[in-house]
């Protein structure tokens, strides 16, 4: 098999060197082989929260992955997350899969994850507001008796896509934003906080749990956004992340039957670790894990997750 990596960028990509090629949104790095949506559509700007432009995204893939095919039948395709391409045929166009749609579809849906959760482990309280002008008369309310920021999501979004944060002075303009007729989960942004996430590896009812680390988060235009991560999370905060995971993985995920990498990400506030989400996928702290797997002369995620995608195709 010749593997080729489709993604939003080629950051993960640095560290690896078992690629044929990658087809990517974003290119940040001289990638060698590398398709981009933005060189072959230099005028056409994306906008991660806009349904229509993923679906741009898609048919982008896909095209490219046609003409990969032709030209090479042994040519197989990992994505950097199992959501992107979910109403095309996998084994069609050759994309290697470890999970059902469903198993992927349920773990993405943020709403869903938290019912199904709030009975294992800590999840702070939220309440579902249906339509921006629901959302706004929720915080009018809650202003008149409390002096709070608010955090809203909606179901689906990675990487701090669909999360927006809302305060007394932003919120006119923070409104325009949503939509009318979308629900949006809401919750009270936590005061000194930060966030963290761990990587897993499953298979075969064996798992793996990698050393966790601090997420570094901006705000851009009211947007949360990932910058970075930093693996040096004290031995007792290591051991709380760890232990909180491995009751996710025993009481939850273990029962869906789900396989192969994923993270869980929390918050941790007034030394108390809260459940935020699962991502069915690569993180974008991936790629630092895996530099720092290679160092230590272990295999990487990538490595783990072909090795599992291959063996499942076969």
């Amino acid at each position: 098999m010749d593997i080729y990596f489709i993604g939003i960028n080629d950051n993960i990509l640095q560290t690896q060197n078992n690629f044929f090629g990658s087809i990517t949104v974003e290119r940040n790095f001289n990638t060698k082989d590398n398709i981009c949506f933005k060189d072959v559509y230099p005028n056409k700007s994306v906008d991660y929260n806009n349904i229509a432009d993923l679906d741009k995204i898609d048919r982008f893939y896909i095209k490219c992955i046609k003409k990969i095919i032709k030209k090479n039948k042994n040519a197989y395709f990992i994505r950097y997350n199992e959501h992107n391409l979910k109403h095309f045929n996998l084994r069609k166009y050759h994309i290697l899969s470890a999970n059902k749609y469903q198993i992927y579809n349920l773990l993405n849906n943020k709403f869903e994850i938290r019912k199904k959760l709030k009975n294992i482990t800590n999840i702070l309280y939220y309440d579902y507001i249906h339509g921006k002008r629901k959302v706004k008369n929720y915080l009018l309310n809650h202003w008149k008796t409390e002096n709070c920021d608010f955090v809203l999501q909606e179901k689906f979004g990675f990487a701090g896509a669909n999360t927006y944060i809302f305060t007394k002075n932003n919120y006119k303009q923070q409104l325009k934003k949503l939509k009318h007729f979308t629900t949006y989960c809401i919750s009270v942004l936590q005061k000194n906080f930060f966030s963290i996430n761990i990587h897993l590896f499953i298979q075969n009812g064996q798992v793996e749990y990698f050393t966790p680390s601090q997420q570094i988060i901006k705000t851009d235009n009211n947007q949360m956004n990932y910058d970075g991560a930093l693996f040096n999370l004290s031995n007792s905060t290591e051991n709380l992340v760890r232990r909180e995971a491995k009751k996710i993985v025993k009481r939850f995920l273990l029962d869906i039957g789900y396989q192969g990498v994923l993270g869980i990400d929390f918050i941790l506030s007034n030394n108390t670790l809260y459940f935020m989400e699962i991502n069915a996928r690569f993180q974008t702290s991936t790629a630092k894990l895996n530099e720092l797997l290679l160092k230590k002369g272990k295999k990487s995620l990538f490595d783990k997750q072909l090795n599992l995608l291959t063996k499942n195709f076969n």
